[in-house]
């Protein structure tokens, strides 16, 4: 199957003159694949839809469908005992594990990316959280973190990465990323960090986390059989977030890494037709008339509301945005 290509811009009224209108693939790639991937397969978890959304000045504004319920973390705080609290991972690993089974485009399986084709984005990346440079194949990736390795004299190599699945991953799994209503219902909510990537990076996630309970057993993760670089990623991760910059530099050295090849990729996205699945829903005015006649909209809390994100995802802009737990390796460290 092919992700559905955009046929128009936005629905909606137009925004005030001299507001820039980013294109779709500027904003929230991920979340429009995740909502069209589990309607495809009609899951109980769910991500909200995106009505509209416009971006003034250094902020971007989107105006999301209404989800009713409370956060993981809320529910967290207003749990009774430990098997409420139990129950709630439980909801996050299954939603995580209904996110991973979206049917990912052959196209789109030749190499780890972001949803939009950038440089794919991803917690193994501790300091800025994306890849520091295109990978033309998961080969590619894969020599890149074995140089790193062998230089940091790690013992641990990835192996055949190339022949692991590739999946829809949204590596910020903190409990502010998912909602559960009334009825133990899952949504999951922003996926600025998503990307496809191989599955040992998923269950590199799904380990390494700022939930500070191990759900791994709740995550169901696709694999091949005989293939898991889960515990290279993770003695990777340490020295690759210490010496940073020498991992970049070694990205540079190898191949595809050169300036050449990376403006070359760079050129070739600007003028590339992205598909991303149609967002489903009604236009703006459709949308704030159908919530004046509930009168949702002058209720306290309802109704849909525009949510203001930062523009700027440097590591300063984007740590500032949300809650992020410094995290060490234990063992892997040692």
């Amino acid at each position: 199957m092919e992700w559905p290509e955009f046929t128009n811009l936005y629905d909606g009224i137009k925004p005030p003159p001299g507001v820039y209108v980013p294109e779709r693939e500027e904003l929230l790639a991920g979340n429009f694949v995740a909502y069209d991937g589990l309607r495809q397969l009609g899951s109980v978890v769910q991500a909200p839809g995106v009505y509209y959304a416009f971006k003034e000045g250094t902020s971007t504004y989107i105006l999301m469908e209404y989800i009713p319920g409370k956060t993981a973390e809320e529910c967290l705080k207003e749990a009774q005992d430990e098997a409420q609290k139990e129950s709630i991972y439980q909801s996050i690993g299954s939603a995580l594990s209904e996110l991973y089974r979206m049917p990912i485009p052959e196209s789109r399986r030749q190499r780890p990316a972001a949803i939009s084709s950038e440089k794919f984005r991803h917690n193994i990346f501790e300091c800025y959280l994306q890849a520091p440079r295109h990978h033309e194949s998961t080969k590619q990736f894969e020599d890149h973190i074995n140089e790193f390795l062998w230089l940091a004299k790690r013992k641990e190599q990835l192996h055949d990465l190339d022949r692991e699945p590739m999946v829809f991953c949204q590596s910020d799994i903190f409990h502010g990323n998912f909602m559960i209503d009334a009825d133990n219902r899952v949504t999951a909510i922003d996926f600025a960090d998503s990307s496809v990537v191989p599955s040992s990076l998923a269950k590199f996630s799904a380990r390494f986390h700022n939930l500070g309970v191990d759900i791994s057993q709740w995550v169901n993760v696709p694999s091949t059989e005989g293939i898991d670089n889960t515990q290279a990623l993770l003695v990777a991760y340490g020295p690759m977030t210490i010496a940073s910059g020498s991992f970049v530099r070694v990205g540079g050295r190898m191949p595809g890494g050169d300036e050449e090849t990376q403006n070359r990729i760079n050129q070739a996205l600007q003028h590339e037709v992205r598909g991303y699945p149609r967002p489903f829903g009604p236009t703006l005015g459709e949308v704030i008339a159908a919530q004046k006649a509930s009168g949702k909209l002058s209720e306290e809390g309802g109704g849909f509301k525009p949510h203001n994100i930062p523009s700027d995802t440097s590591a300063s802009g984007y740590m500032a945005s949300k809650p992020r737990i410094l995290r060490k390796l234990r063992h892997e460290l040692a």
